[in-house]
């Protein structure tokens, strides 16, 4: 990188988070492709969970902290009791006054009209719903435990509540799904319509059961030119469809794209609540202890429960930005970049960018830099290079 930066705290780290991450760790049971920081629900520690979240709130939350959004992640939030949710909405009611948009996920087997009415008087206009697949062979390989029909109800209810913005999530790339399995799970996806699709491809992470059976040989993961090519499929279908393809994993239809995600692809700060949540605050990013009563105990001694912290390097924080910008369809916007970090991208990056044009995976203009359709394919790998 030629010549020093400009300061040692970029501009843009200087900010007030933008956004809140509540982290509610409850499912029915562990999928075995899972990672997350997840555990099984009992009153009494759901209790003692929802106690702890609201000490750690008043303890790290900003004062005046009024995020434009606010996400309900896990685990499974909807597996959280009646009395749960209750708790839920009042502990977080003081947040949202401000939100422009409230996530929740939710499994749809379990996903009640009762509770989310409940969660739609906390502002909760957008939903996401982990389908992963129609196909009840991908389904049982997946360890899911909701059918096709579970979706169509779980459709039917967040539509009736009158939620503003439904978002479908799809995993590609399972064990025995071909390009026909694929291309009907799409065509049933797309039968409800939905106003966003996540599409994730399956990825064995540490620690996981899947990751035990690939070592003894239970599972094998499909090649990464098979990866590509399945993709491939499902952008071109949900393009055909209508959806604007608007980050690596994200399809939107007009006016729902997720504004949440953005605070994370424009490198904003952020602050992350509940057992393993991660957060970014000035210029730090830390996380939380994942086990649920190891963090709870944690919050109760000391108002918080962060177990990691990294302060990354100036440069290795640029080009932190520089990548999560090319994940957009908007690319990096040479104007944009240096009135956040005082920085101009095409100067200070030309090695990098220019070895990925070469490579045909990006595209340049004077104004602004993208990843071609080979590049958003191989974006991970990109990551890996760049970074």
């Amino acid at each position: 990188m030629p010549g020093p930066l400009p300061t040692a705290c970029l501009p843009l780290e200087r900010l007030t988070p933008r956004a809140l991450y509540v982290h509610l760790p409850f499912c029915a049971r562990r999928c075995p492709y899972c990672d997350f920081a997840t555990a099984p629900l009992d009153a009494a520690r759901e209790a003692r969970y929802l106690g702890a979240l609201e000490l750690e709130l008043r303890a790290r939350a900003p004062t005046g902290f009024r995020p434009w959004t606010v996400y309900l992640g896990g685990g499974t939030p909807t597996e959280l009791t009646t009395p749960g949710i209750e708790r839920l909405v009042e502990l977080l009611r003081p947040y949202v006054a401000d939100a422009r948009e409230v996530t929740v996920e939710a499994n749809p087997r379990t996903l009640l009209a009762r509770k989310l009415l409940r969660l739609r008087e906390l502002g909760v206009d957008r939903v996401s719903l982990g389908a992963q697949s129609f196909a009840p062979e991908l389904l049982e390989t997946l360890g899911r435990f909701h059918r096709a029909v579970d979706v169509a109800r779980a459709v039917e209810v967040v539509r009736e509540a009158g939620v503003r913005s439904l978002s479908l999530d799809l995993i590609f790339a399972v064990p025995g799904q071909g390009p026909r399995e694929l291309r009907a799970d799409l065509e049933q996806l797309l039968a409800f319509g939905p106003d966003h699709v996540s599409v994730y491809c399956l990825t064995v992470e540490a620690e996981t059961e899947f990751h035990r059976q690939r070592a003894r040989g239970e599972l094998r993961e499909q090649s990464s030119t098979r990866q590509a090519r399945l993709f491939d499929l499902a952008r071109r279908t949900l393009r055909a469809a209508g959806f604007e393809h608007y980050e690596v994993s994200s399809f939107a239809r007009r006016g729902h794209r997720s504004r949440h995600n953005r605070v994370y692809w424009r490198n904003l700060p952020y602050l992350g609540v509940g057992n393993g949540a991660a957060s970014h605050l000035q210029g730090e990013r830390s996380h939380n202890a994942r086990d649920v009563d190891d963090y709870v105990a944690r919050v109760h001694a000391s108002g918080e429960a962060t177990v990691e912290r990294e302060r990354l390097d100036p440069e290795a924080k640029l080009k932190e930005t520089v990548y999560l910008a090319l994940r957009t369809s908007e690319g990096l916007v040479r104007a944009g970049f240096q009135r956040a970090t005082g920085v101009d991208a095409w100067e200070a990056f030309e090695d990098e960018l220019g070895r990925l044009e070469s490579l045909g995976l990006l595209r340049r203009s004077p104004r602004r830099a993208w990843l071609s359709g080979r590049g958003v394919s191989l974006a991970d790998a990109i990551a890996r290079e760049f970074l």
